[in-house]
């Protein structure tokens, strides 16, 4: 198959777009489920689930009463790079949407889940194989998700560490600089005024 459009010229809304379109033709039509046409969806950190959370949320759908336009709002976590995987969470965001968020993951959302071909929990579907293949051929036709992965868990790099003086004789210590250590000329303690501090 001809891919749709050159993946460089595609910014990740629009492929998010396209993928959507896609999955609306290729796997919700096919189980006659009909999805609405005015979702609207993003690249964005979702809601719940930030770096400090146990479980990262990949993908959220808002109702239609918390769009000031009245439209159901996708968003598909930064964290997220694999094409395959981008369009399995997007899918399981649409069911949300086609729902407008009423079922939660039981009822209606299930039932729908389960004959597009997610599989296992609920809260966590992955894409079943039927479902895999209907996945790749859809980007084989759009092209690869155009993003990189986004990492919540870069820790911040230290730049200076001050270094504990300390006094062997009353127990006085403080932080500087090593060059602050170096450019001691003496280490008489402030704490009691002997001859007796030391670097830990």
């Amino acid at each position: 198959m001809v891919k749709l459009l050159e993946n460089k010229s595609l910014t990740r809304e629009q492929w998010l777009v396209l993928g959507m379109q896609e999955l609306t033709s290729k796997v919700f039509q096919v189980e006659n489920i009909e999805v609405p046409t005015d979702i609207k969806v993003s690249c964005g950190f979702p809601l719940t689930g930030g770096k400090n959370s146990r479980k990262q949320t990949i993908g959220n759908c808002f109702s239609r009463s918390a769009s000031e336009n009245k439209i159901n709002e996708i968003f598909i976590s930064p964290v997220l790079s694999d094409s395959e995987r981008v369009l399995d969470v997007l899918s399981h965001e649409m069911i949300h949407a086609i729902d407008d968020c009423q079922s939660g993951h039981k009822g209606a959302f299930r039932k729908m889940a389960k004959a597009i071909g997610l599989e296992g929990k609920m809260t966590a579907t992955t894409a079943g194989e039927k479902l895999t293949e209907k996945l790749k051929e859809i980007i084989s036709r759009i092209g690869n998700y155009p993003h990189g992965e986004v990492s919540t868990n870069v820790a911040k790099k230290q730049t200076t560490r001050n270094i504990k003086v300390a006094c062997d004789s009353c127990g006085f210590s403080y932080r500087t600089s090593r060059k602050n250590i170096e450019n001691m000329e003496n280490n008489i303690c402030n704490g009691c005024g002997e001859h007796s501090m030391y670097v830990e």
